[in-house]
């Protein structure tokens, strides 16, 4: 795998490198100023030598640190030579004031720059040259298909809370997946989604894989494990998804599927940072057809039309189920309601993003009455149902006040009878 560390002269790539490498001894530390100081004397030439062993270097590293400003005539011979993704991008960033306030004379004496290069431009005017060449917006632009996710680190931010929060091990099990399906024959299309295709992975995260393939699952299954047996603790196939939990406490779920379609509606949920970032195998058209399915909009209408009937059906079945005194179907059925409900409010609050499943709604929603679903499986409390009944009639009369519903039949006098309760006789 390899750690891009990218940004402007005197913006503490060195530093930062550095201290990743104490981290990371196993990892090869490679600077095109420790190669222009080696192999350049100063000249044209030297310039031309010094960059040609840095990018054939870093060409054959696996595992390496790569240390210069992601820009200019270095960069663009290694994207062209990249044939696969090959890492992460971490951008260093400092204020341009700062940067030029404090530069070294005899640190940048010591590197052997062009003496052409020093009469075009002073140190000065290449901070200020670079300054908006390299930014985190255009190196991601630039290295879209040779990354798969991208931070930042400020200059003088703390490196220890940086490093403690940076998923290391996340992204080497990245690395491993892409080895095998990069150059897999039986792979159409692969790429990522969840946290890491929305350029949010986190040490918790767990890895979300799409492989497009005409093999069936039960042979994708055999062939991770003959991959990586040594290093799982268990294995399932849950459907069309292959579960894989690792030795290191790494959850991997691959999903195989025939077309994009099967994966459409996860990857647009994912809010997807950057498309290119997600897709370790894939042609144009798939990647054409990947940006469109970022771009399609859910039919709330439609959606809220579903839940709501959902919910409501539910609800009316719910007398039935005190009668009979079923106390686990009562709890399943308000289970579910709670989901659907917690779904409809966050379509009111205009919270499209992970509507499946939105995020920390115990969080986001203030005042929801999350006791009004608190049932017990051995036990119906009347009292629940009440409360429930409350709950739902004036979020159905929000529904309503937003146009998102129209039925009027829903809680109306005509068809109170459905929601009391009854007795068996």
């Amino acid at each position: 795998m390899h750690i891009y560390i990218f940004g402007n002269l005197n913006s503490g790539k060195t530093t930062l490198s550095s201290k990743i490498c104490k981290r990371l001894p196993s990892y090869l530390y490679l600077s095109l100023d420790k190669y222009r100081i080696r192999y350049s004397d100063g000249s044209l030439l030297g310039e031309q030598r010094a960059c040609d062993y840095f990018v054939t270097a870093v060409n054959q590293a696996s595992d390496a640190i790569i240390e210069f400003s992601g820009y200019g005539p270095v960069a663009e011979k290694l994207q062209l030579q990249f044939k696969r993704k090959q890492g992460v991008l971490i951008y260093c960033s400092r204020g341009i004031e700062e940067s030029i306030t404090t530069i070294e004379d005899e640190k940048y004496k010591k590197i052997p720059y062009p003496e052409s290069y020093k009469q075009v431009q002073t140190l000065e005017e290449t901070i200020r040259f670079l300054s908006d060449k390299v930014t985190l917006n255009t190196l991601e632009s630039d290295w879209q298909e040779h990354i798969w996710q991208s931070y930042t680190f400020e200059f003088g931010q703390d490196f220890t809370k940086f490093w403690k929060s940076f998923p290391l091990r996340v992204h080497q099990w990245v690395d491993k997946l892409r080895h095998i399906l990069c150059d897999d024959s039986n792979v159409s299309t692969a790429l990522f989604f969840g946290s890491l295709g929305a350029n949010q992975l986190t040490f918790l995260s767990d890895i979300d894989l799409f492989i497009q393939s005409e093999c069936s699952v039960d042979n994708w299954c055999s062939k991770l494990l003959s991959q990586f047996a040594s290093e799982l603790v268990h294995t399932d196939i849950l459907g069309s998804k292959i579960t894989l939990r690792t030795i290191d406490g790494q959850l991997i779920e691959v999903v195989i599927g025939k077309s994009l379609s099967d994966i459409s509606l996860y990857y647009r949920e994912s809010q997807i940072y950057n498309v290119n970032f997600t897709i370790l195998k894939a042609k144009d058209k798939q990647r054409q057809e990947l940006a469109a399915i970022t771009q399609e909009k859910s039919d709330n209408e439609e959606k809220v039309i579903e839940l709501a009937s959902q919910v409501y059906f539910l609800f009316c079945s719910l007398p039935n189920l005190i009668a009979k005194n079923d106390s686990y179907k009562y709890s399943f059925h308000c289970s579910i309601m709670l989901h659907y409900c917690v779904q409809l409010e966050h379509i009111i609050m205009g919270k499209k993003q992970h509507n499946y499943l939105p995020k920390y709604a115990a969080t986001t929603l203030d005042n929801f009455p999350w006791k009004a679903f608190a049932t017990s499986p051995i036990d119906i409390q009347s009292s629940q149902y009440q409360a429930l009944y409350k709950y739902l009639t004036v979020l159905f009369a929000r529904l309503k006040q937003h146009k998102l519903i129209d039925n009027k039949n829903y809680f109306s006098k005509e068809n109170l009878f459905l929601h009391q309760i009854k007795i068996e006789s």
